[in-house]
Parts: C-alpha cells; sequence; structure tokens
C-alpha cells in the first residue's frame, strides 16, 4: 500500500496527458466499447484541461498510477469524469486520492456547491468508491447521450 506522502497529485500536467488517455482508454475497452467522445479524448487529451476543465494525475516515482478529469459543462457545472487507476496500482488507496483532491478543488478552487458523474452499474468498484464519498443517484436508466452511461450521481460540497 502506498501513503499519501509517496504521491504526488498534479493538476493540468500537460506530460501526463498521454498516460490519461491510454489508462482511460484501456478501462472502457475493457468494460465497454469505445464511443465517439472516448476517441476524441485518445486524440485530443489536451480538451480536457482547456476552457475551464482539468486533469489530476497521481504520480508515483515518476509513474502516471492514476488519472480523473473535472470538465466544465454550460451554466458552470463539472463533471468528474474520466477516472482511471493503472491496473498494477489499484487497491492501494489512489482512486480515493484522485477523488479527495478534485472535490477539494471543486470546493476550495472552484467554489462549487455541487459537482456530477456519470458512470455504469457495470463499474461496481467506482460505484463503491463514490458511495463511501457522499454521492447520491441522481438518474438511473438509460442516457440521451451516452450510450454506456445508466446511472447519474451528484456530489454536494
Amino acid at each position: 500500500m502506498v501513503t499519501p506522502g509517496e504521491i504526488d497529485i498534479r493538476r493540468n500536467d500537460v506530460s501526463a496527458l498521454p498516460r490519461f488517455a491510454a489508462l482511460n482508454a484501456q478501462w472502457i475497452e475493457q468494460l465497454h466499447h469505445m464511443e465517439e467522445s472516448d476517441r476524441l479524448m485518445v486524440a485530443r487529451p489536451q480538451i480536457y484541461i482547456e476552457n475551464g476543465s482539468h486533469v489530476f494525475s497521481a504520480h508515483i516515482a515518476g509513474v502516471v498510477a492514476g488519472v480523473v478529469a473535472l470538465k466544465r459543462h454550460e451554466q458552470g457545472k463539472y463533471e468528474l469524469t474520466k477516472m482511471a487507476v493503472d491496473e498494477q496500482f489499484r487497491g492501494q488507496g489512489i482512486g480515493q486520492i484522485l477523488m479527495t483532491a478534485v472535490e477539494d478543488f471543486a470546493r476550495n478552487g472552484l467554489n462549487l456547491d455541487s459537482i456530477f458523474l456519470l458512470s455504469n452499474t457495470k463499474n461496481a468498484a467506482a460505484l463503491r468508491l463514490y458511495a463511501r464519498n457522499g454521492w447520491t443517484v441522481n438518474h438511473e436508466g438509460p442516457h440521451p447521450v451516452y450510450a454506456r452511461a445508466n446511472i447519474g450521481m451528484e456530489k454536494i460540497l
């Protein structure tokens, strides 16, 4: 198990963007299929640090072990999206550390009252992480835009 002191959390580190894309493409292909927005993420991961959006990356001994994005939408709403932890680092609390970093930044850096996410009930480990962190379900069933999204959650900050 890694300790928080061994993990360097960075925001909008351009050098981490290729790994951001690769880690996300890997889990998406394992559990689902790549959608148009996923192909765009792989082709142009920098869009996740433009227009008020942010990518957080967890670095351990120079390796990007996990990533997550906080994507800005219209009307100033933000979505927690594209969270992935490298298989060799799973089960070590990296997802929790990234979640805490995003929530703290949303609350204290952006002064947000809430953030939302879209997921799939196949992603059991992710749903457990969200529930442990106080996220509540606000939508179940098919999503009008994303084929794989069948659950929506919100976190009041």
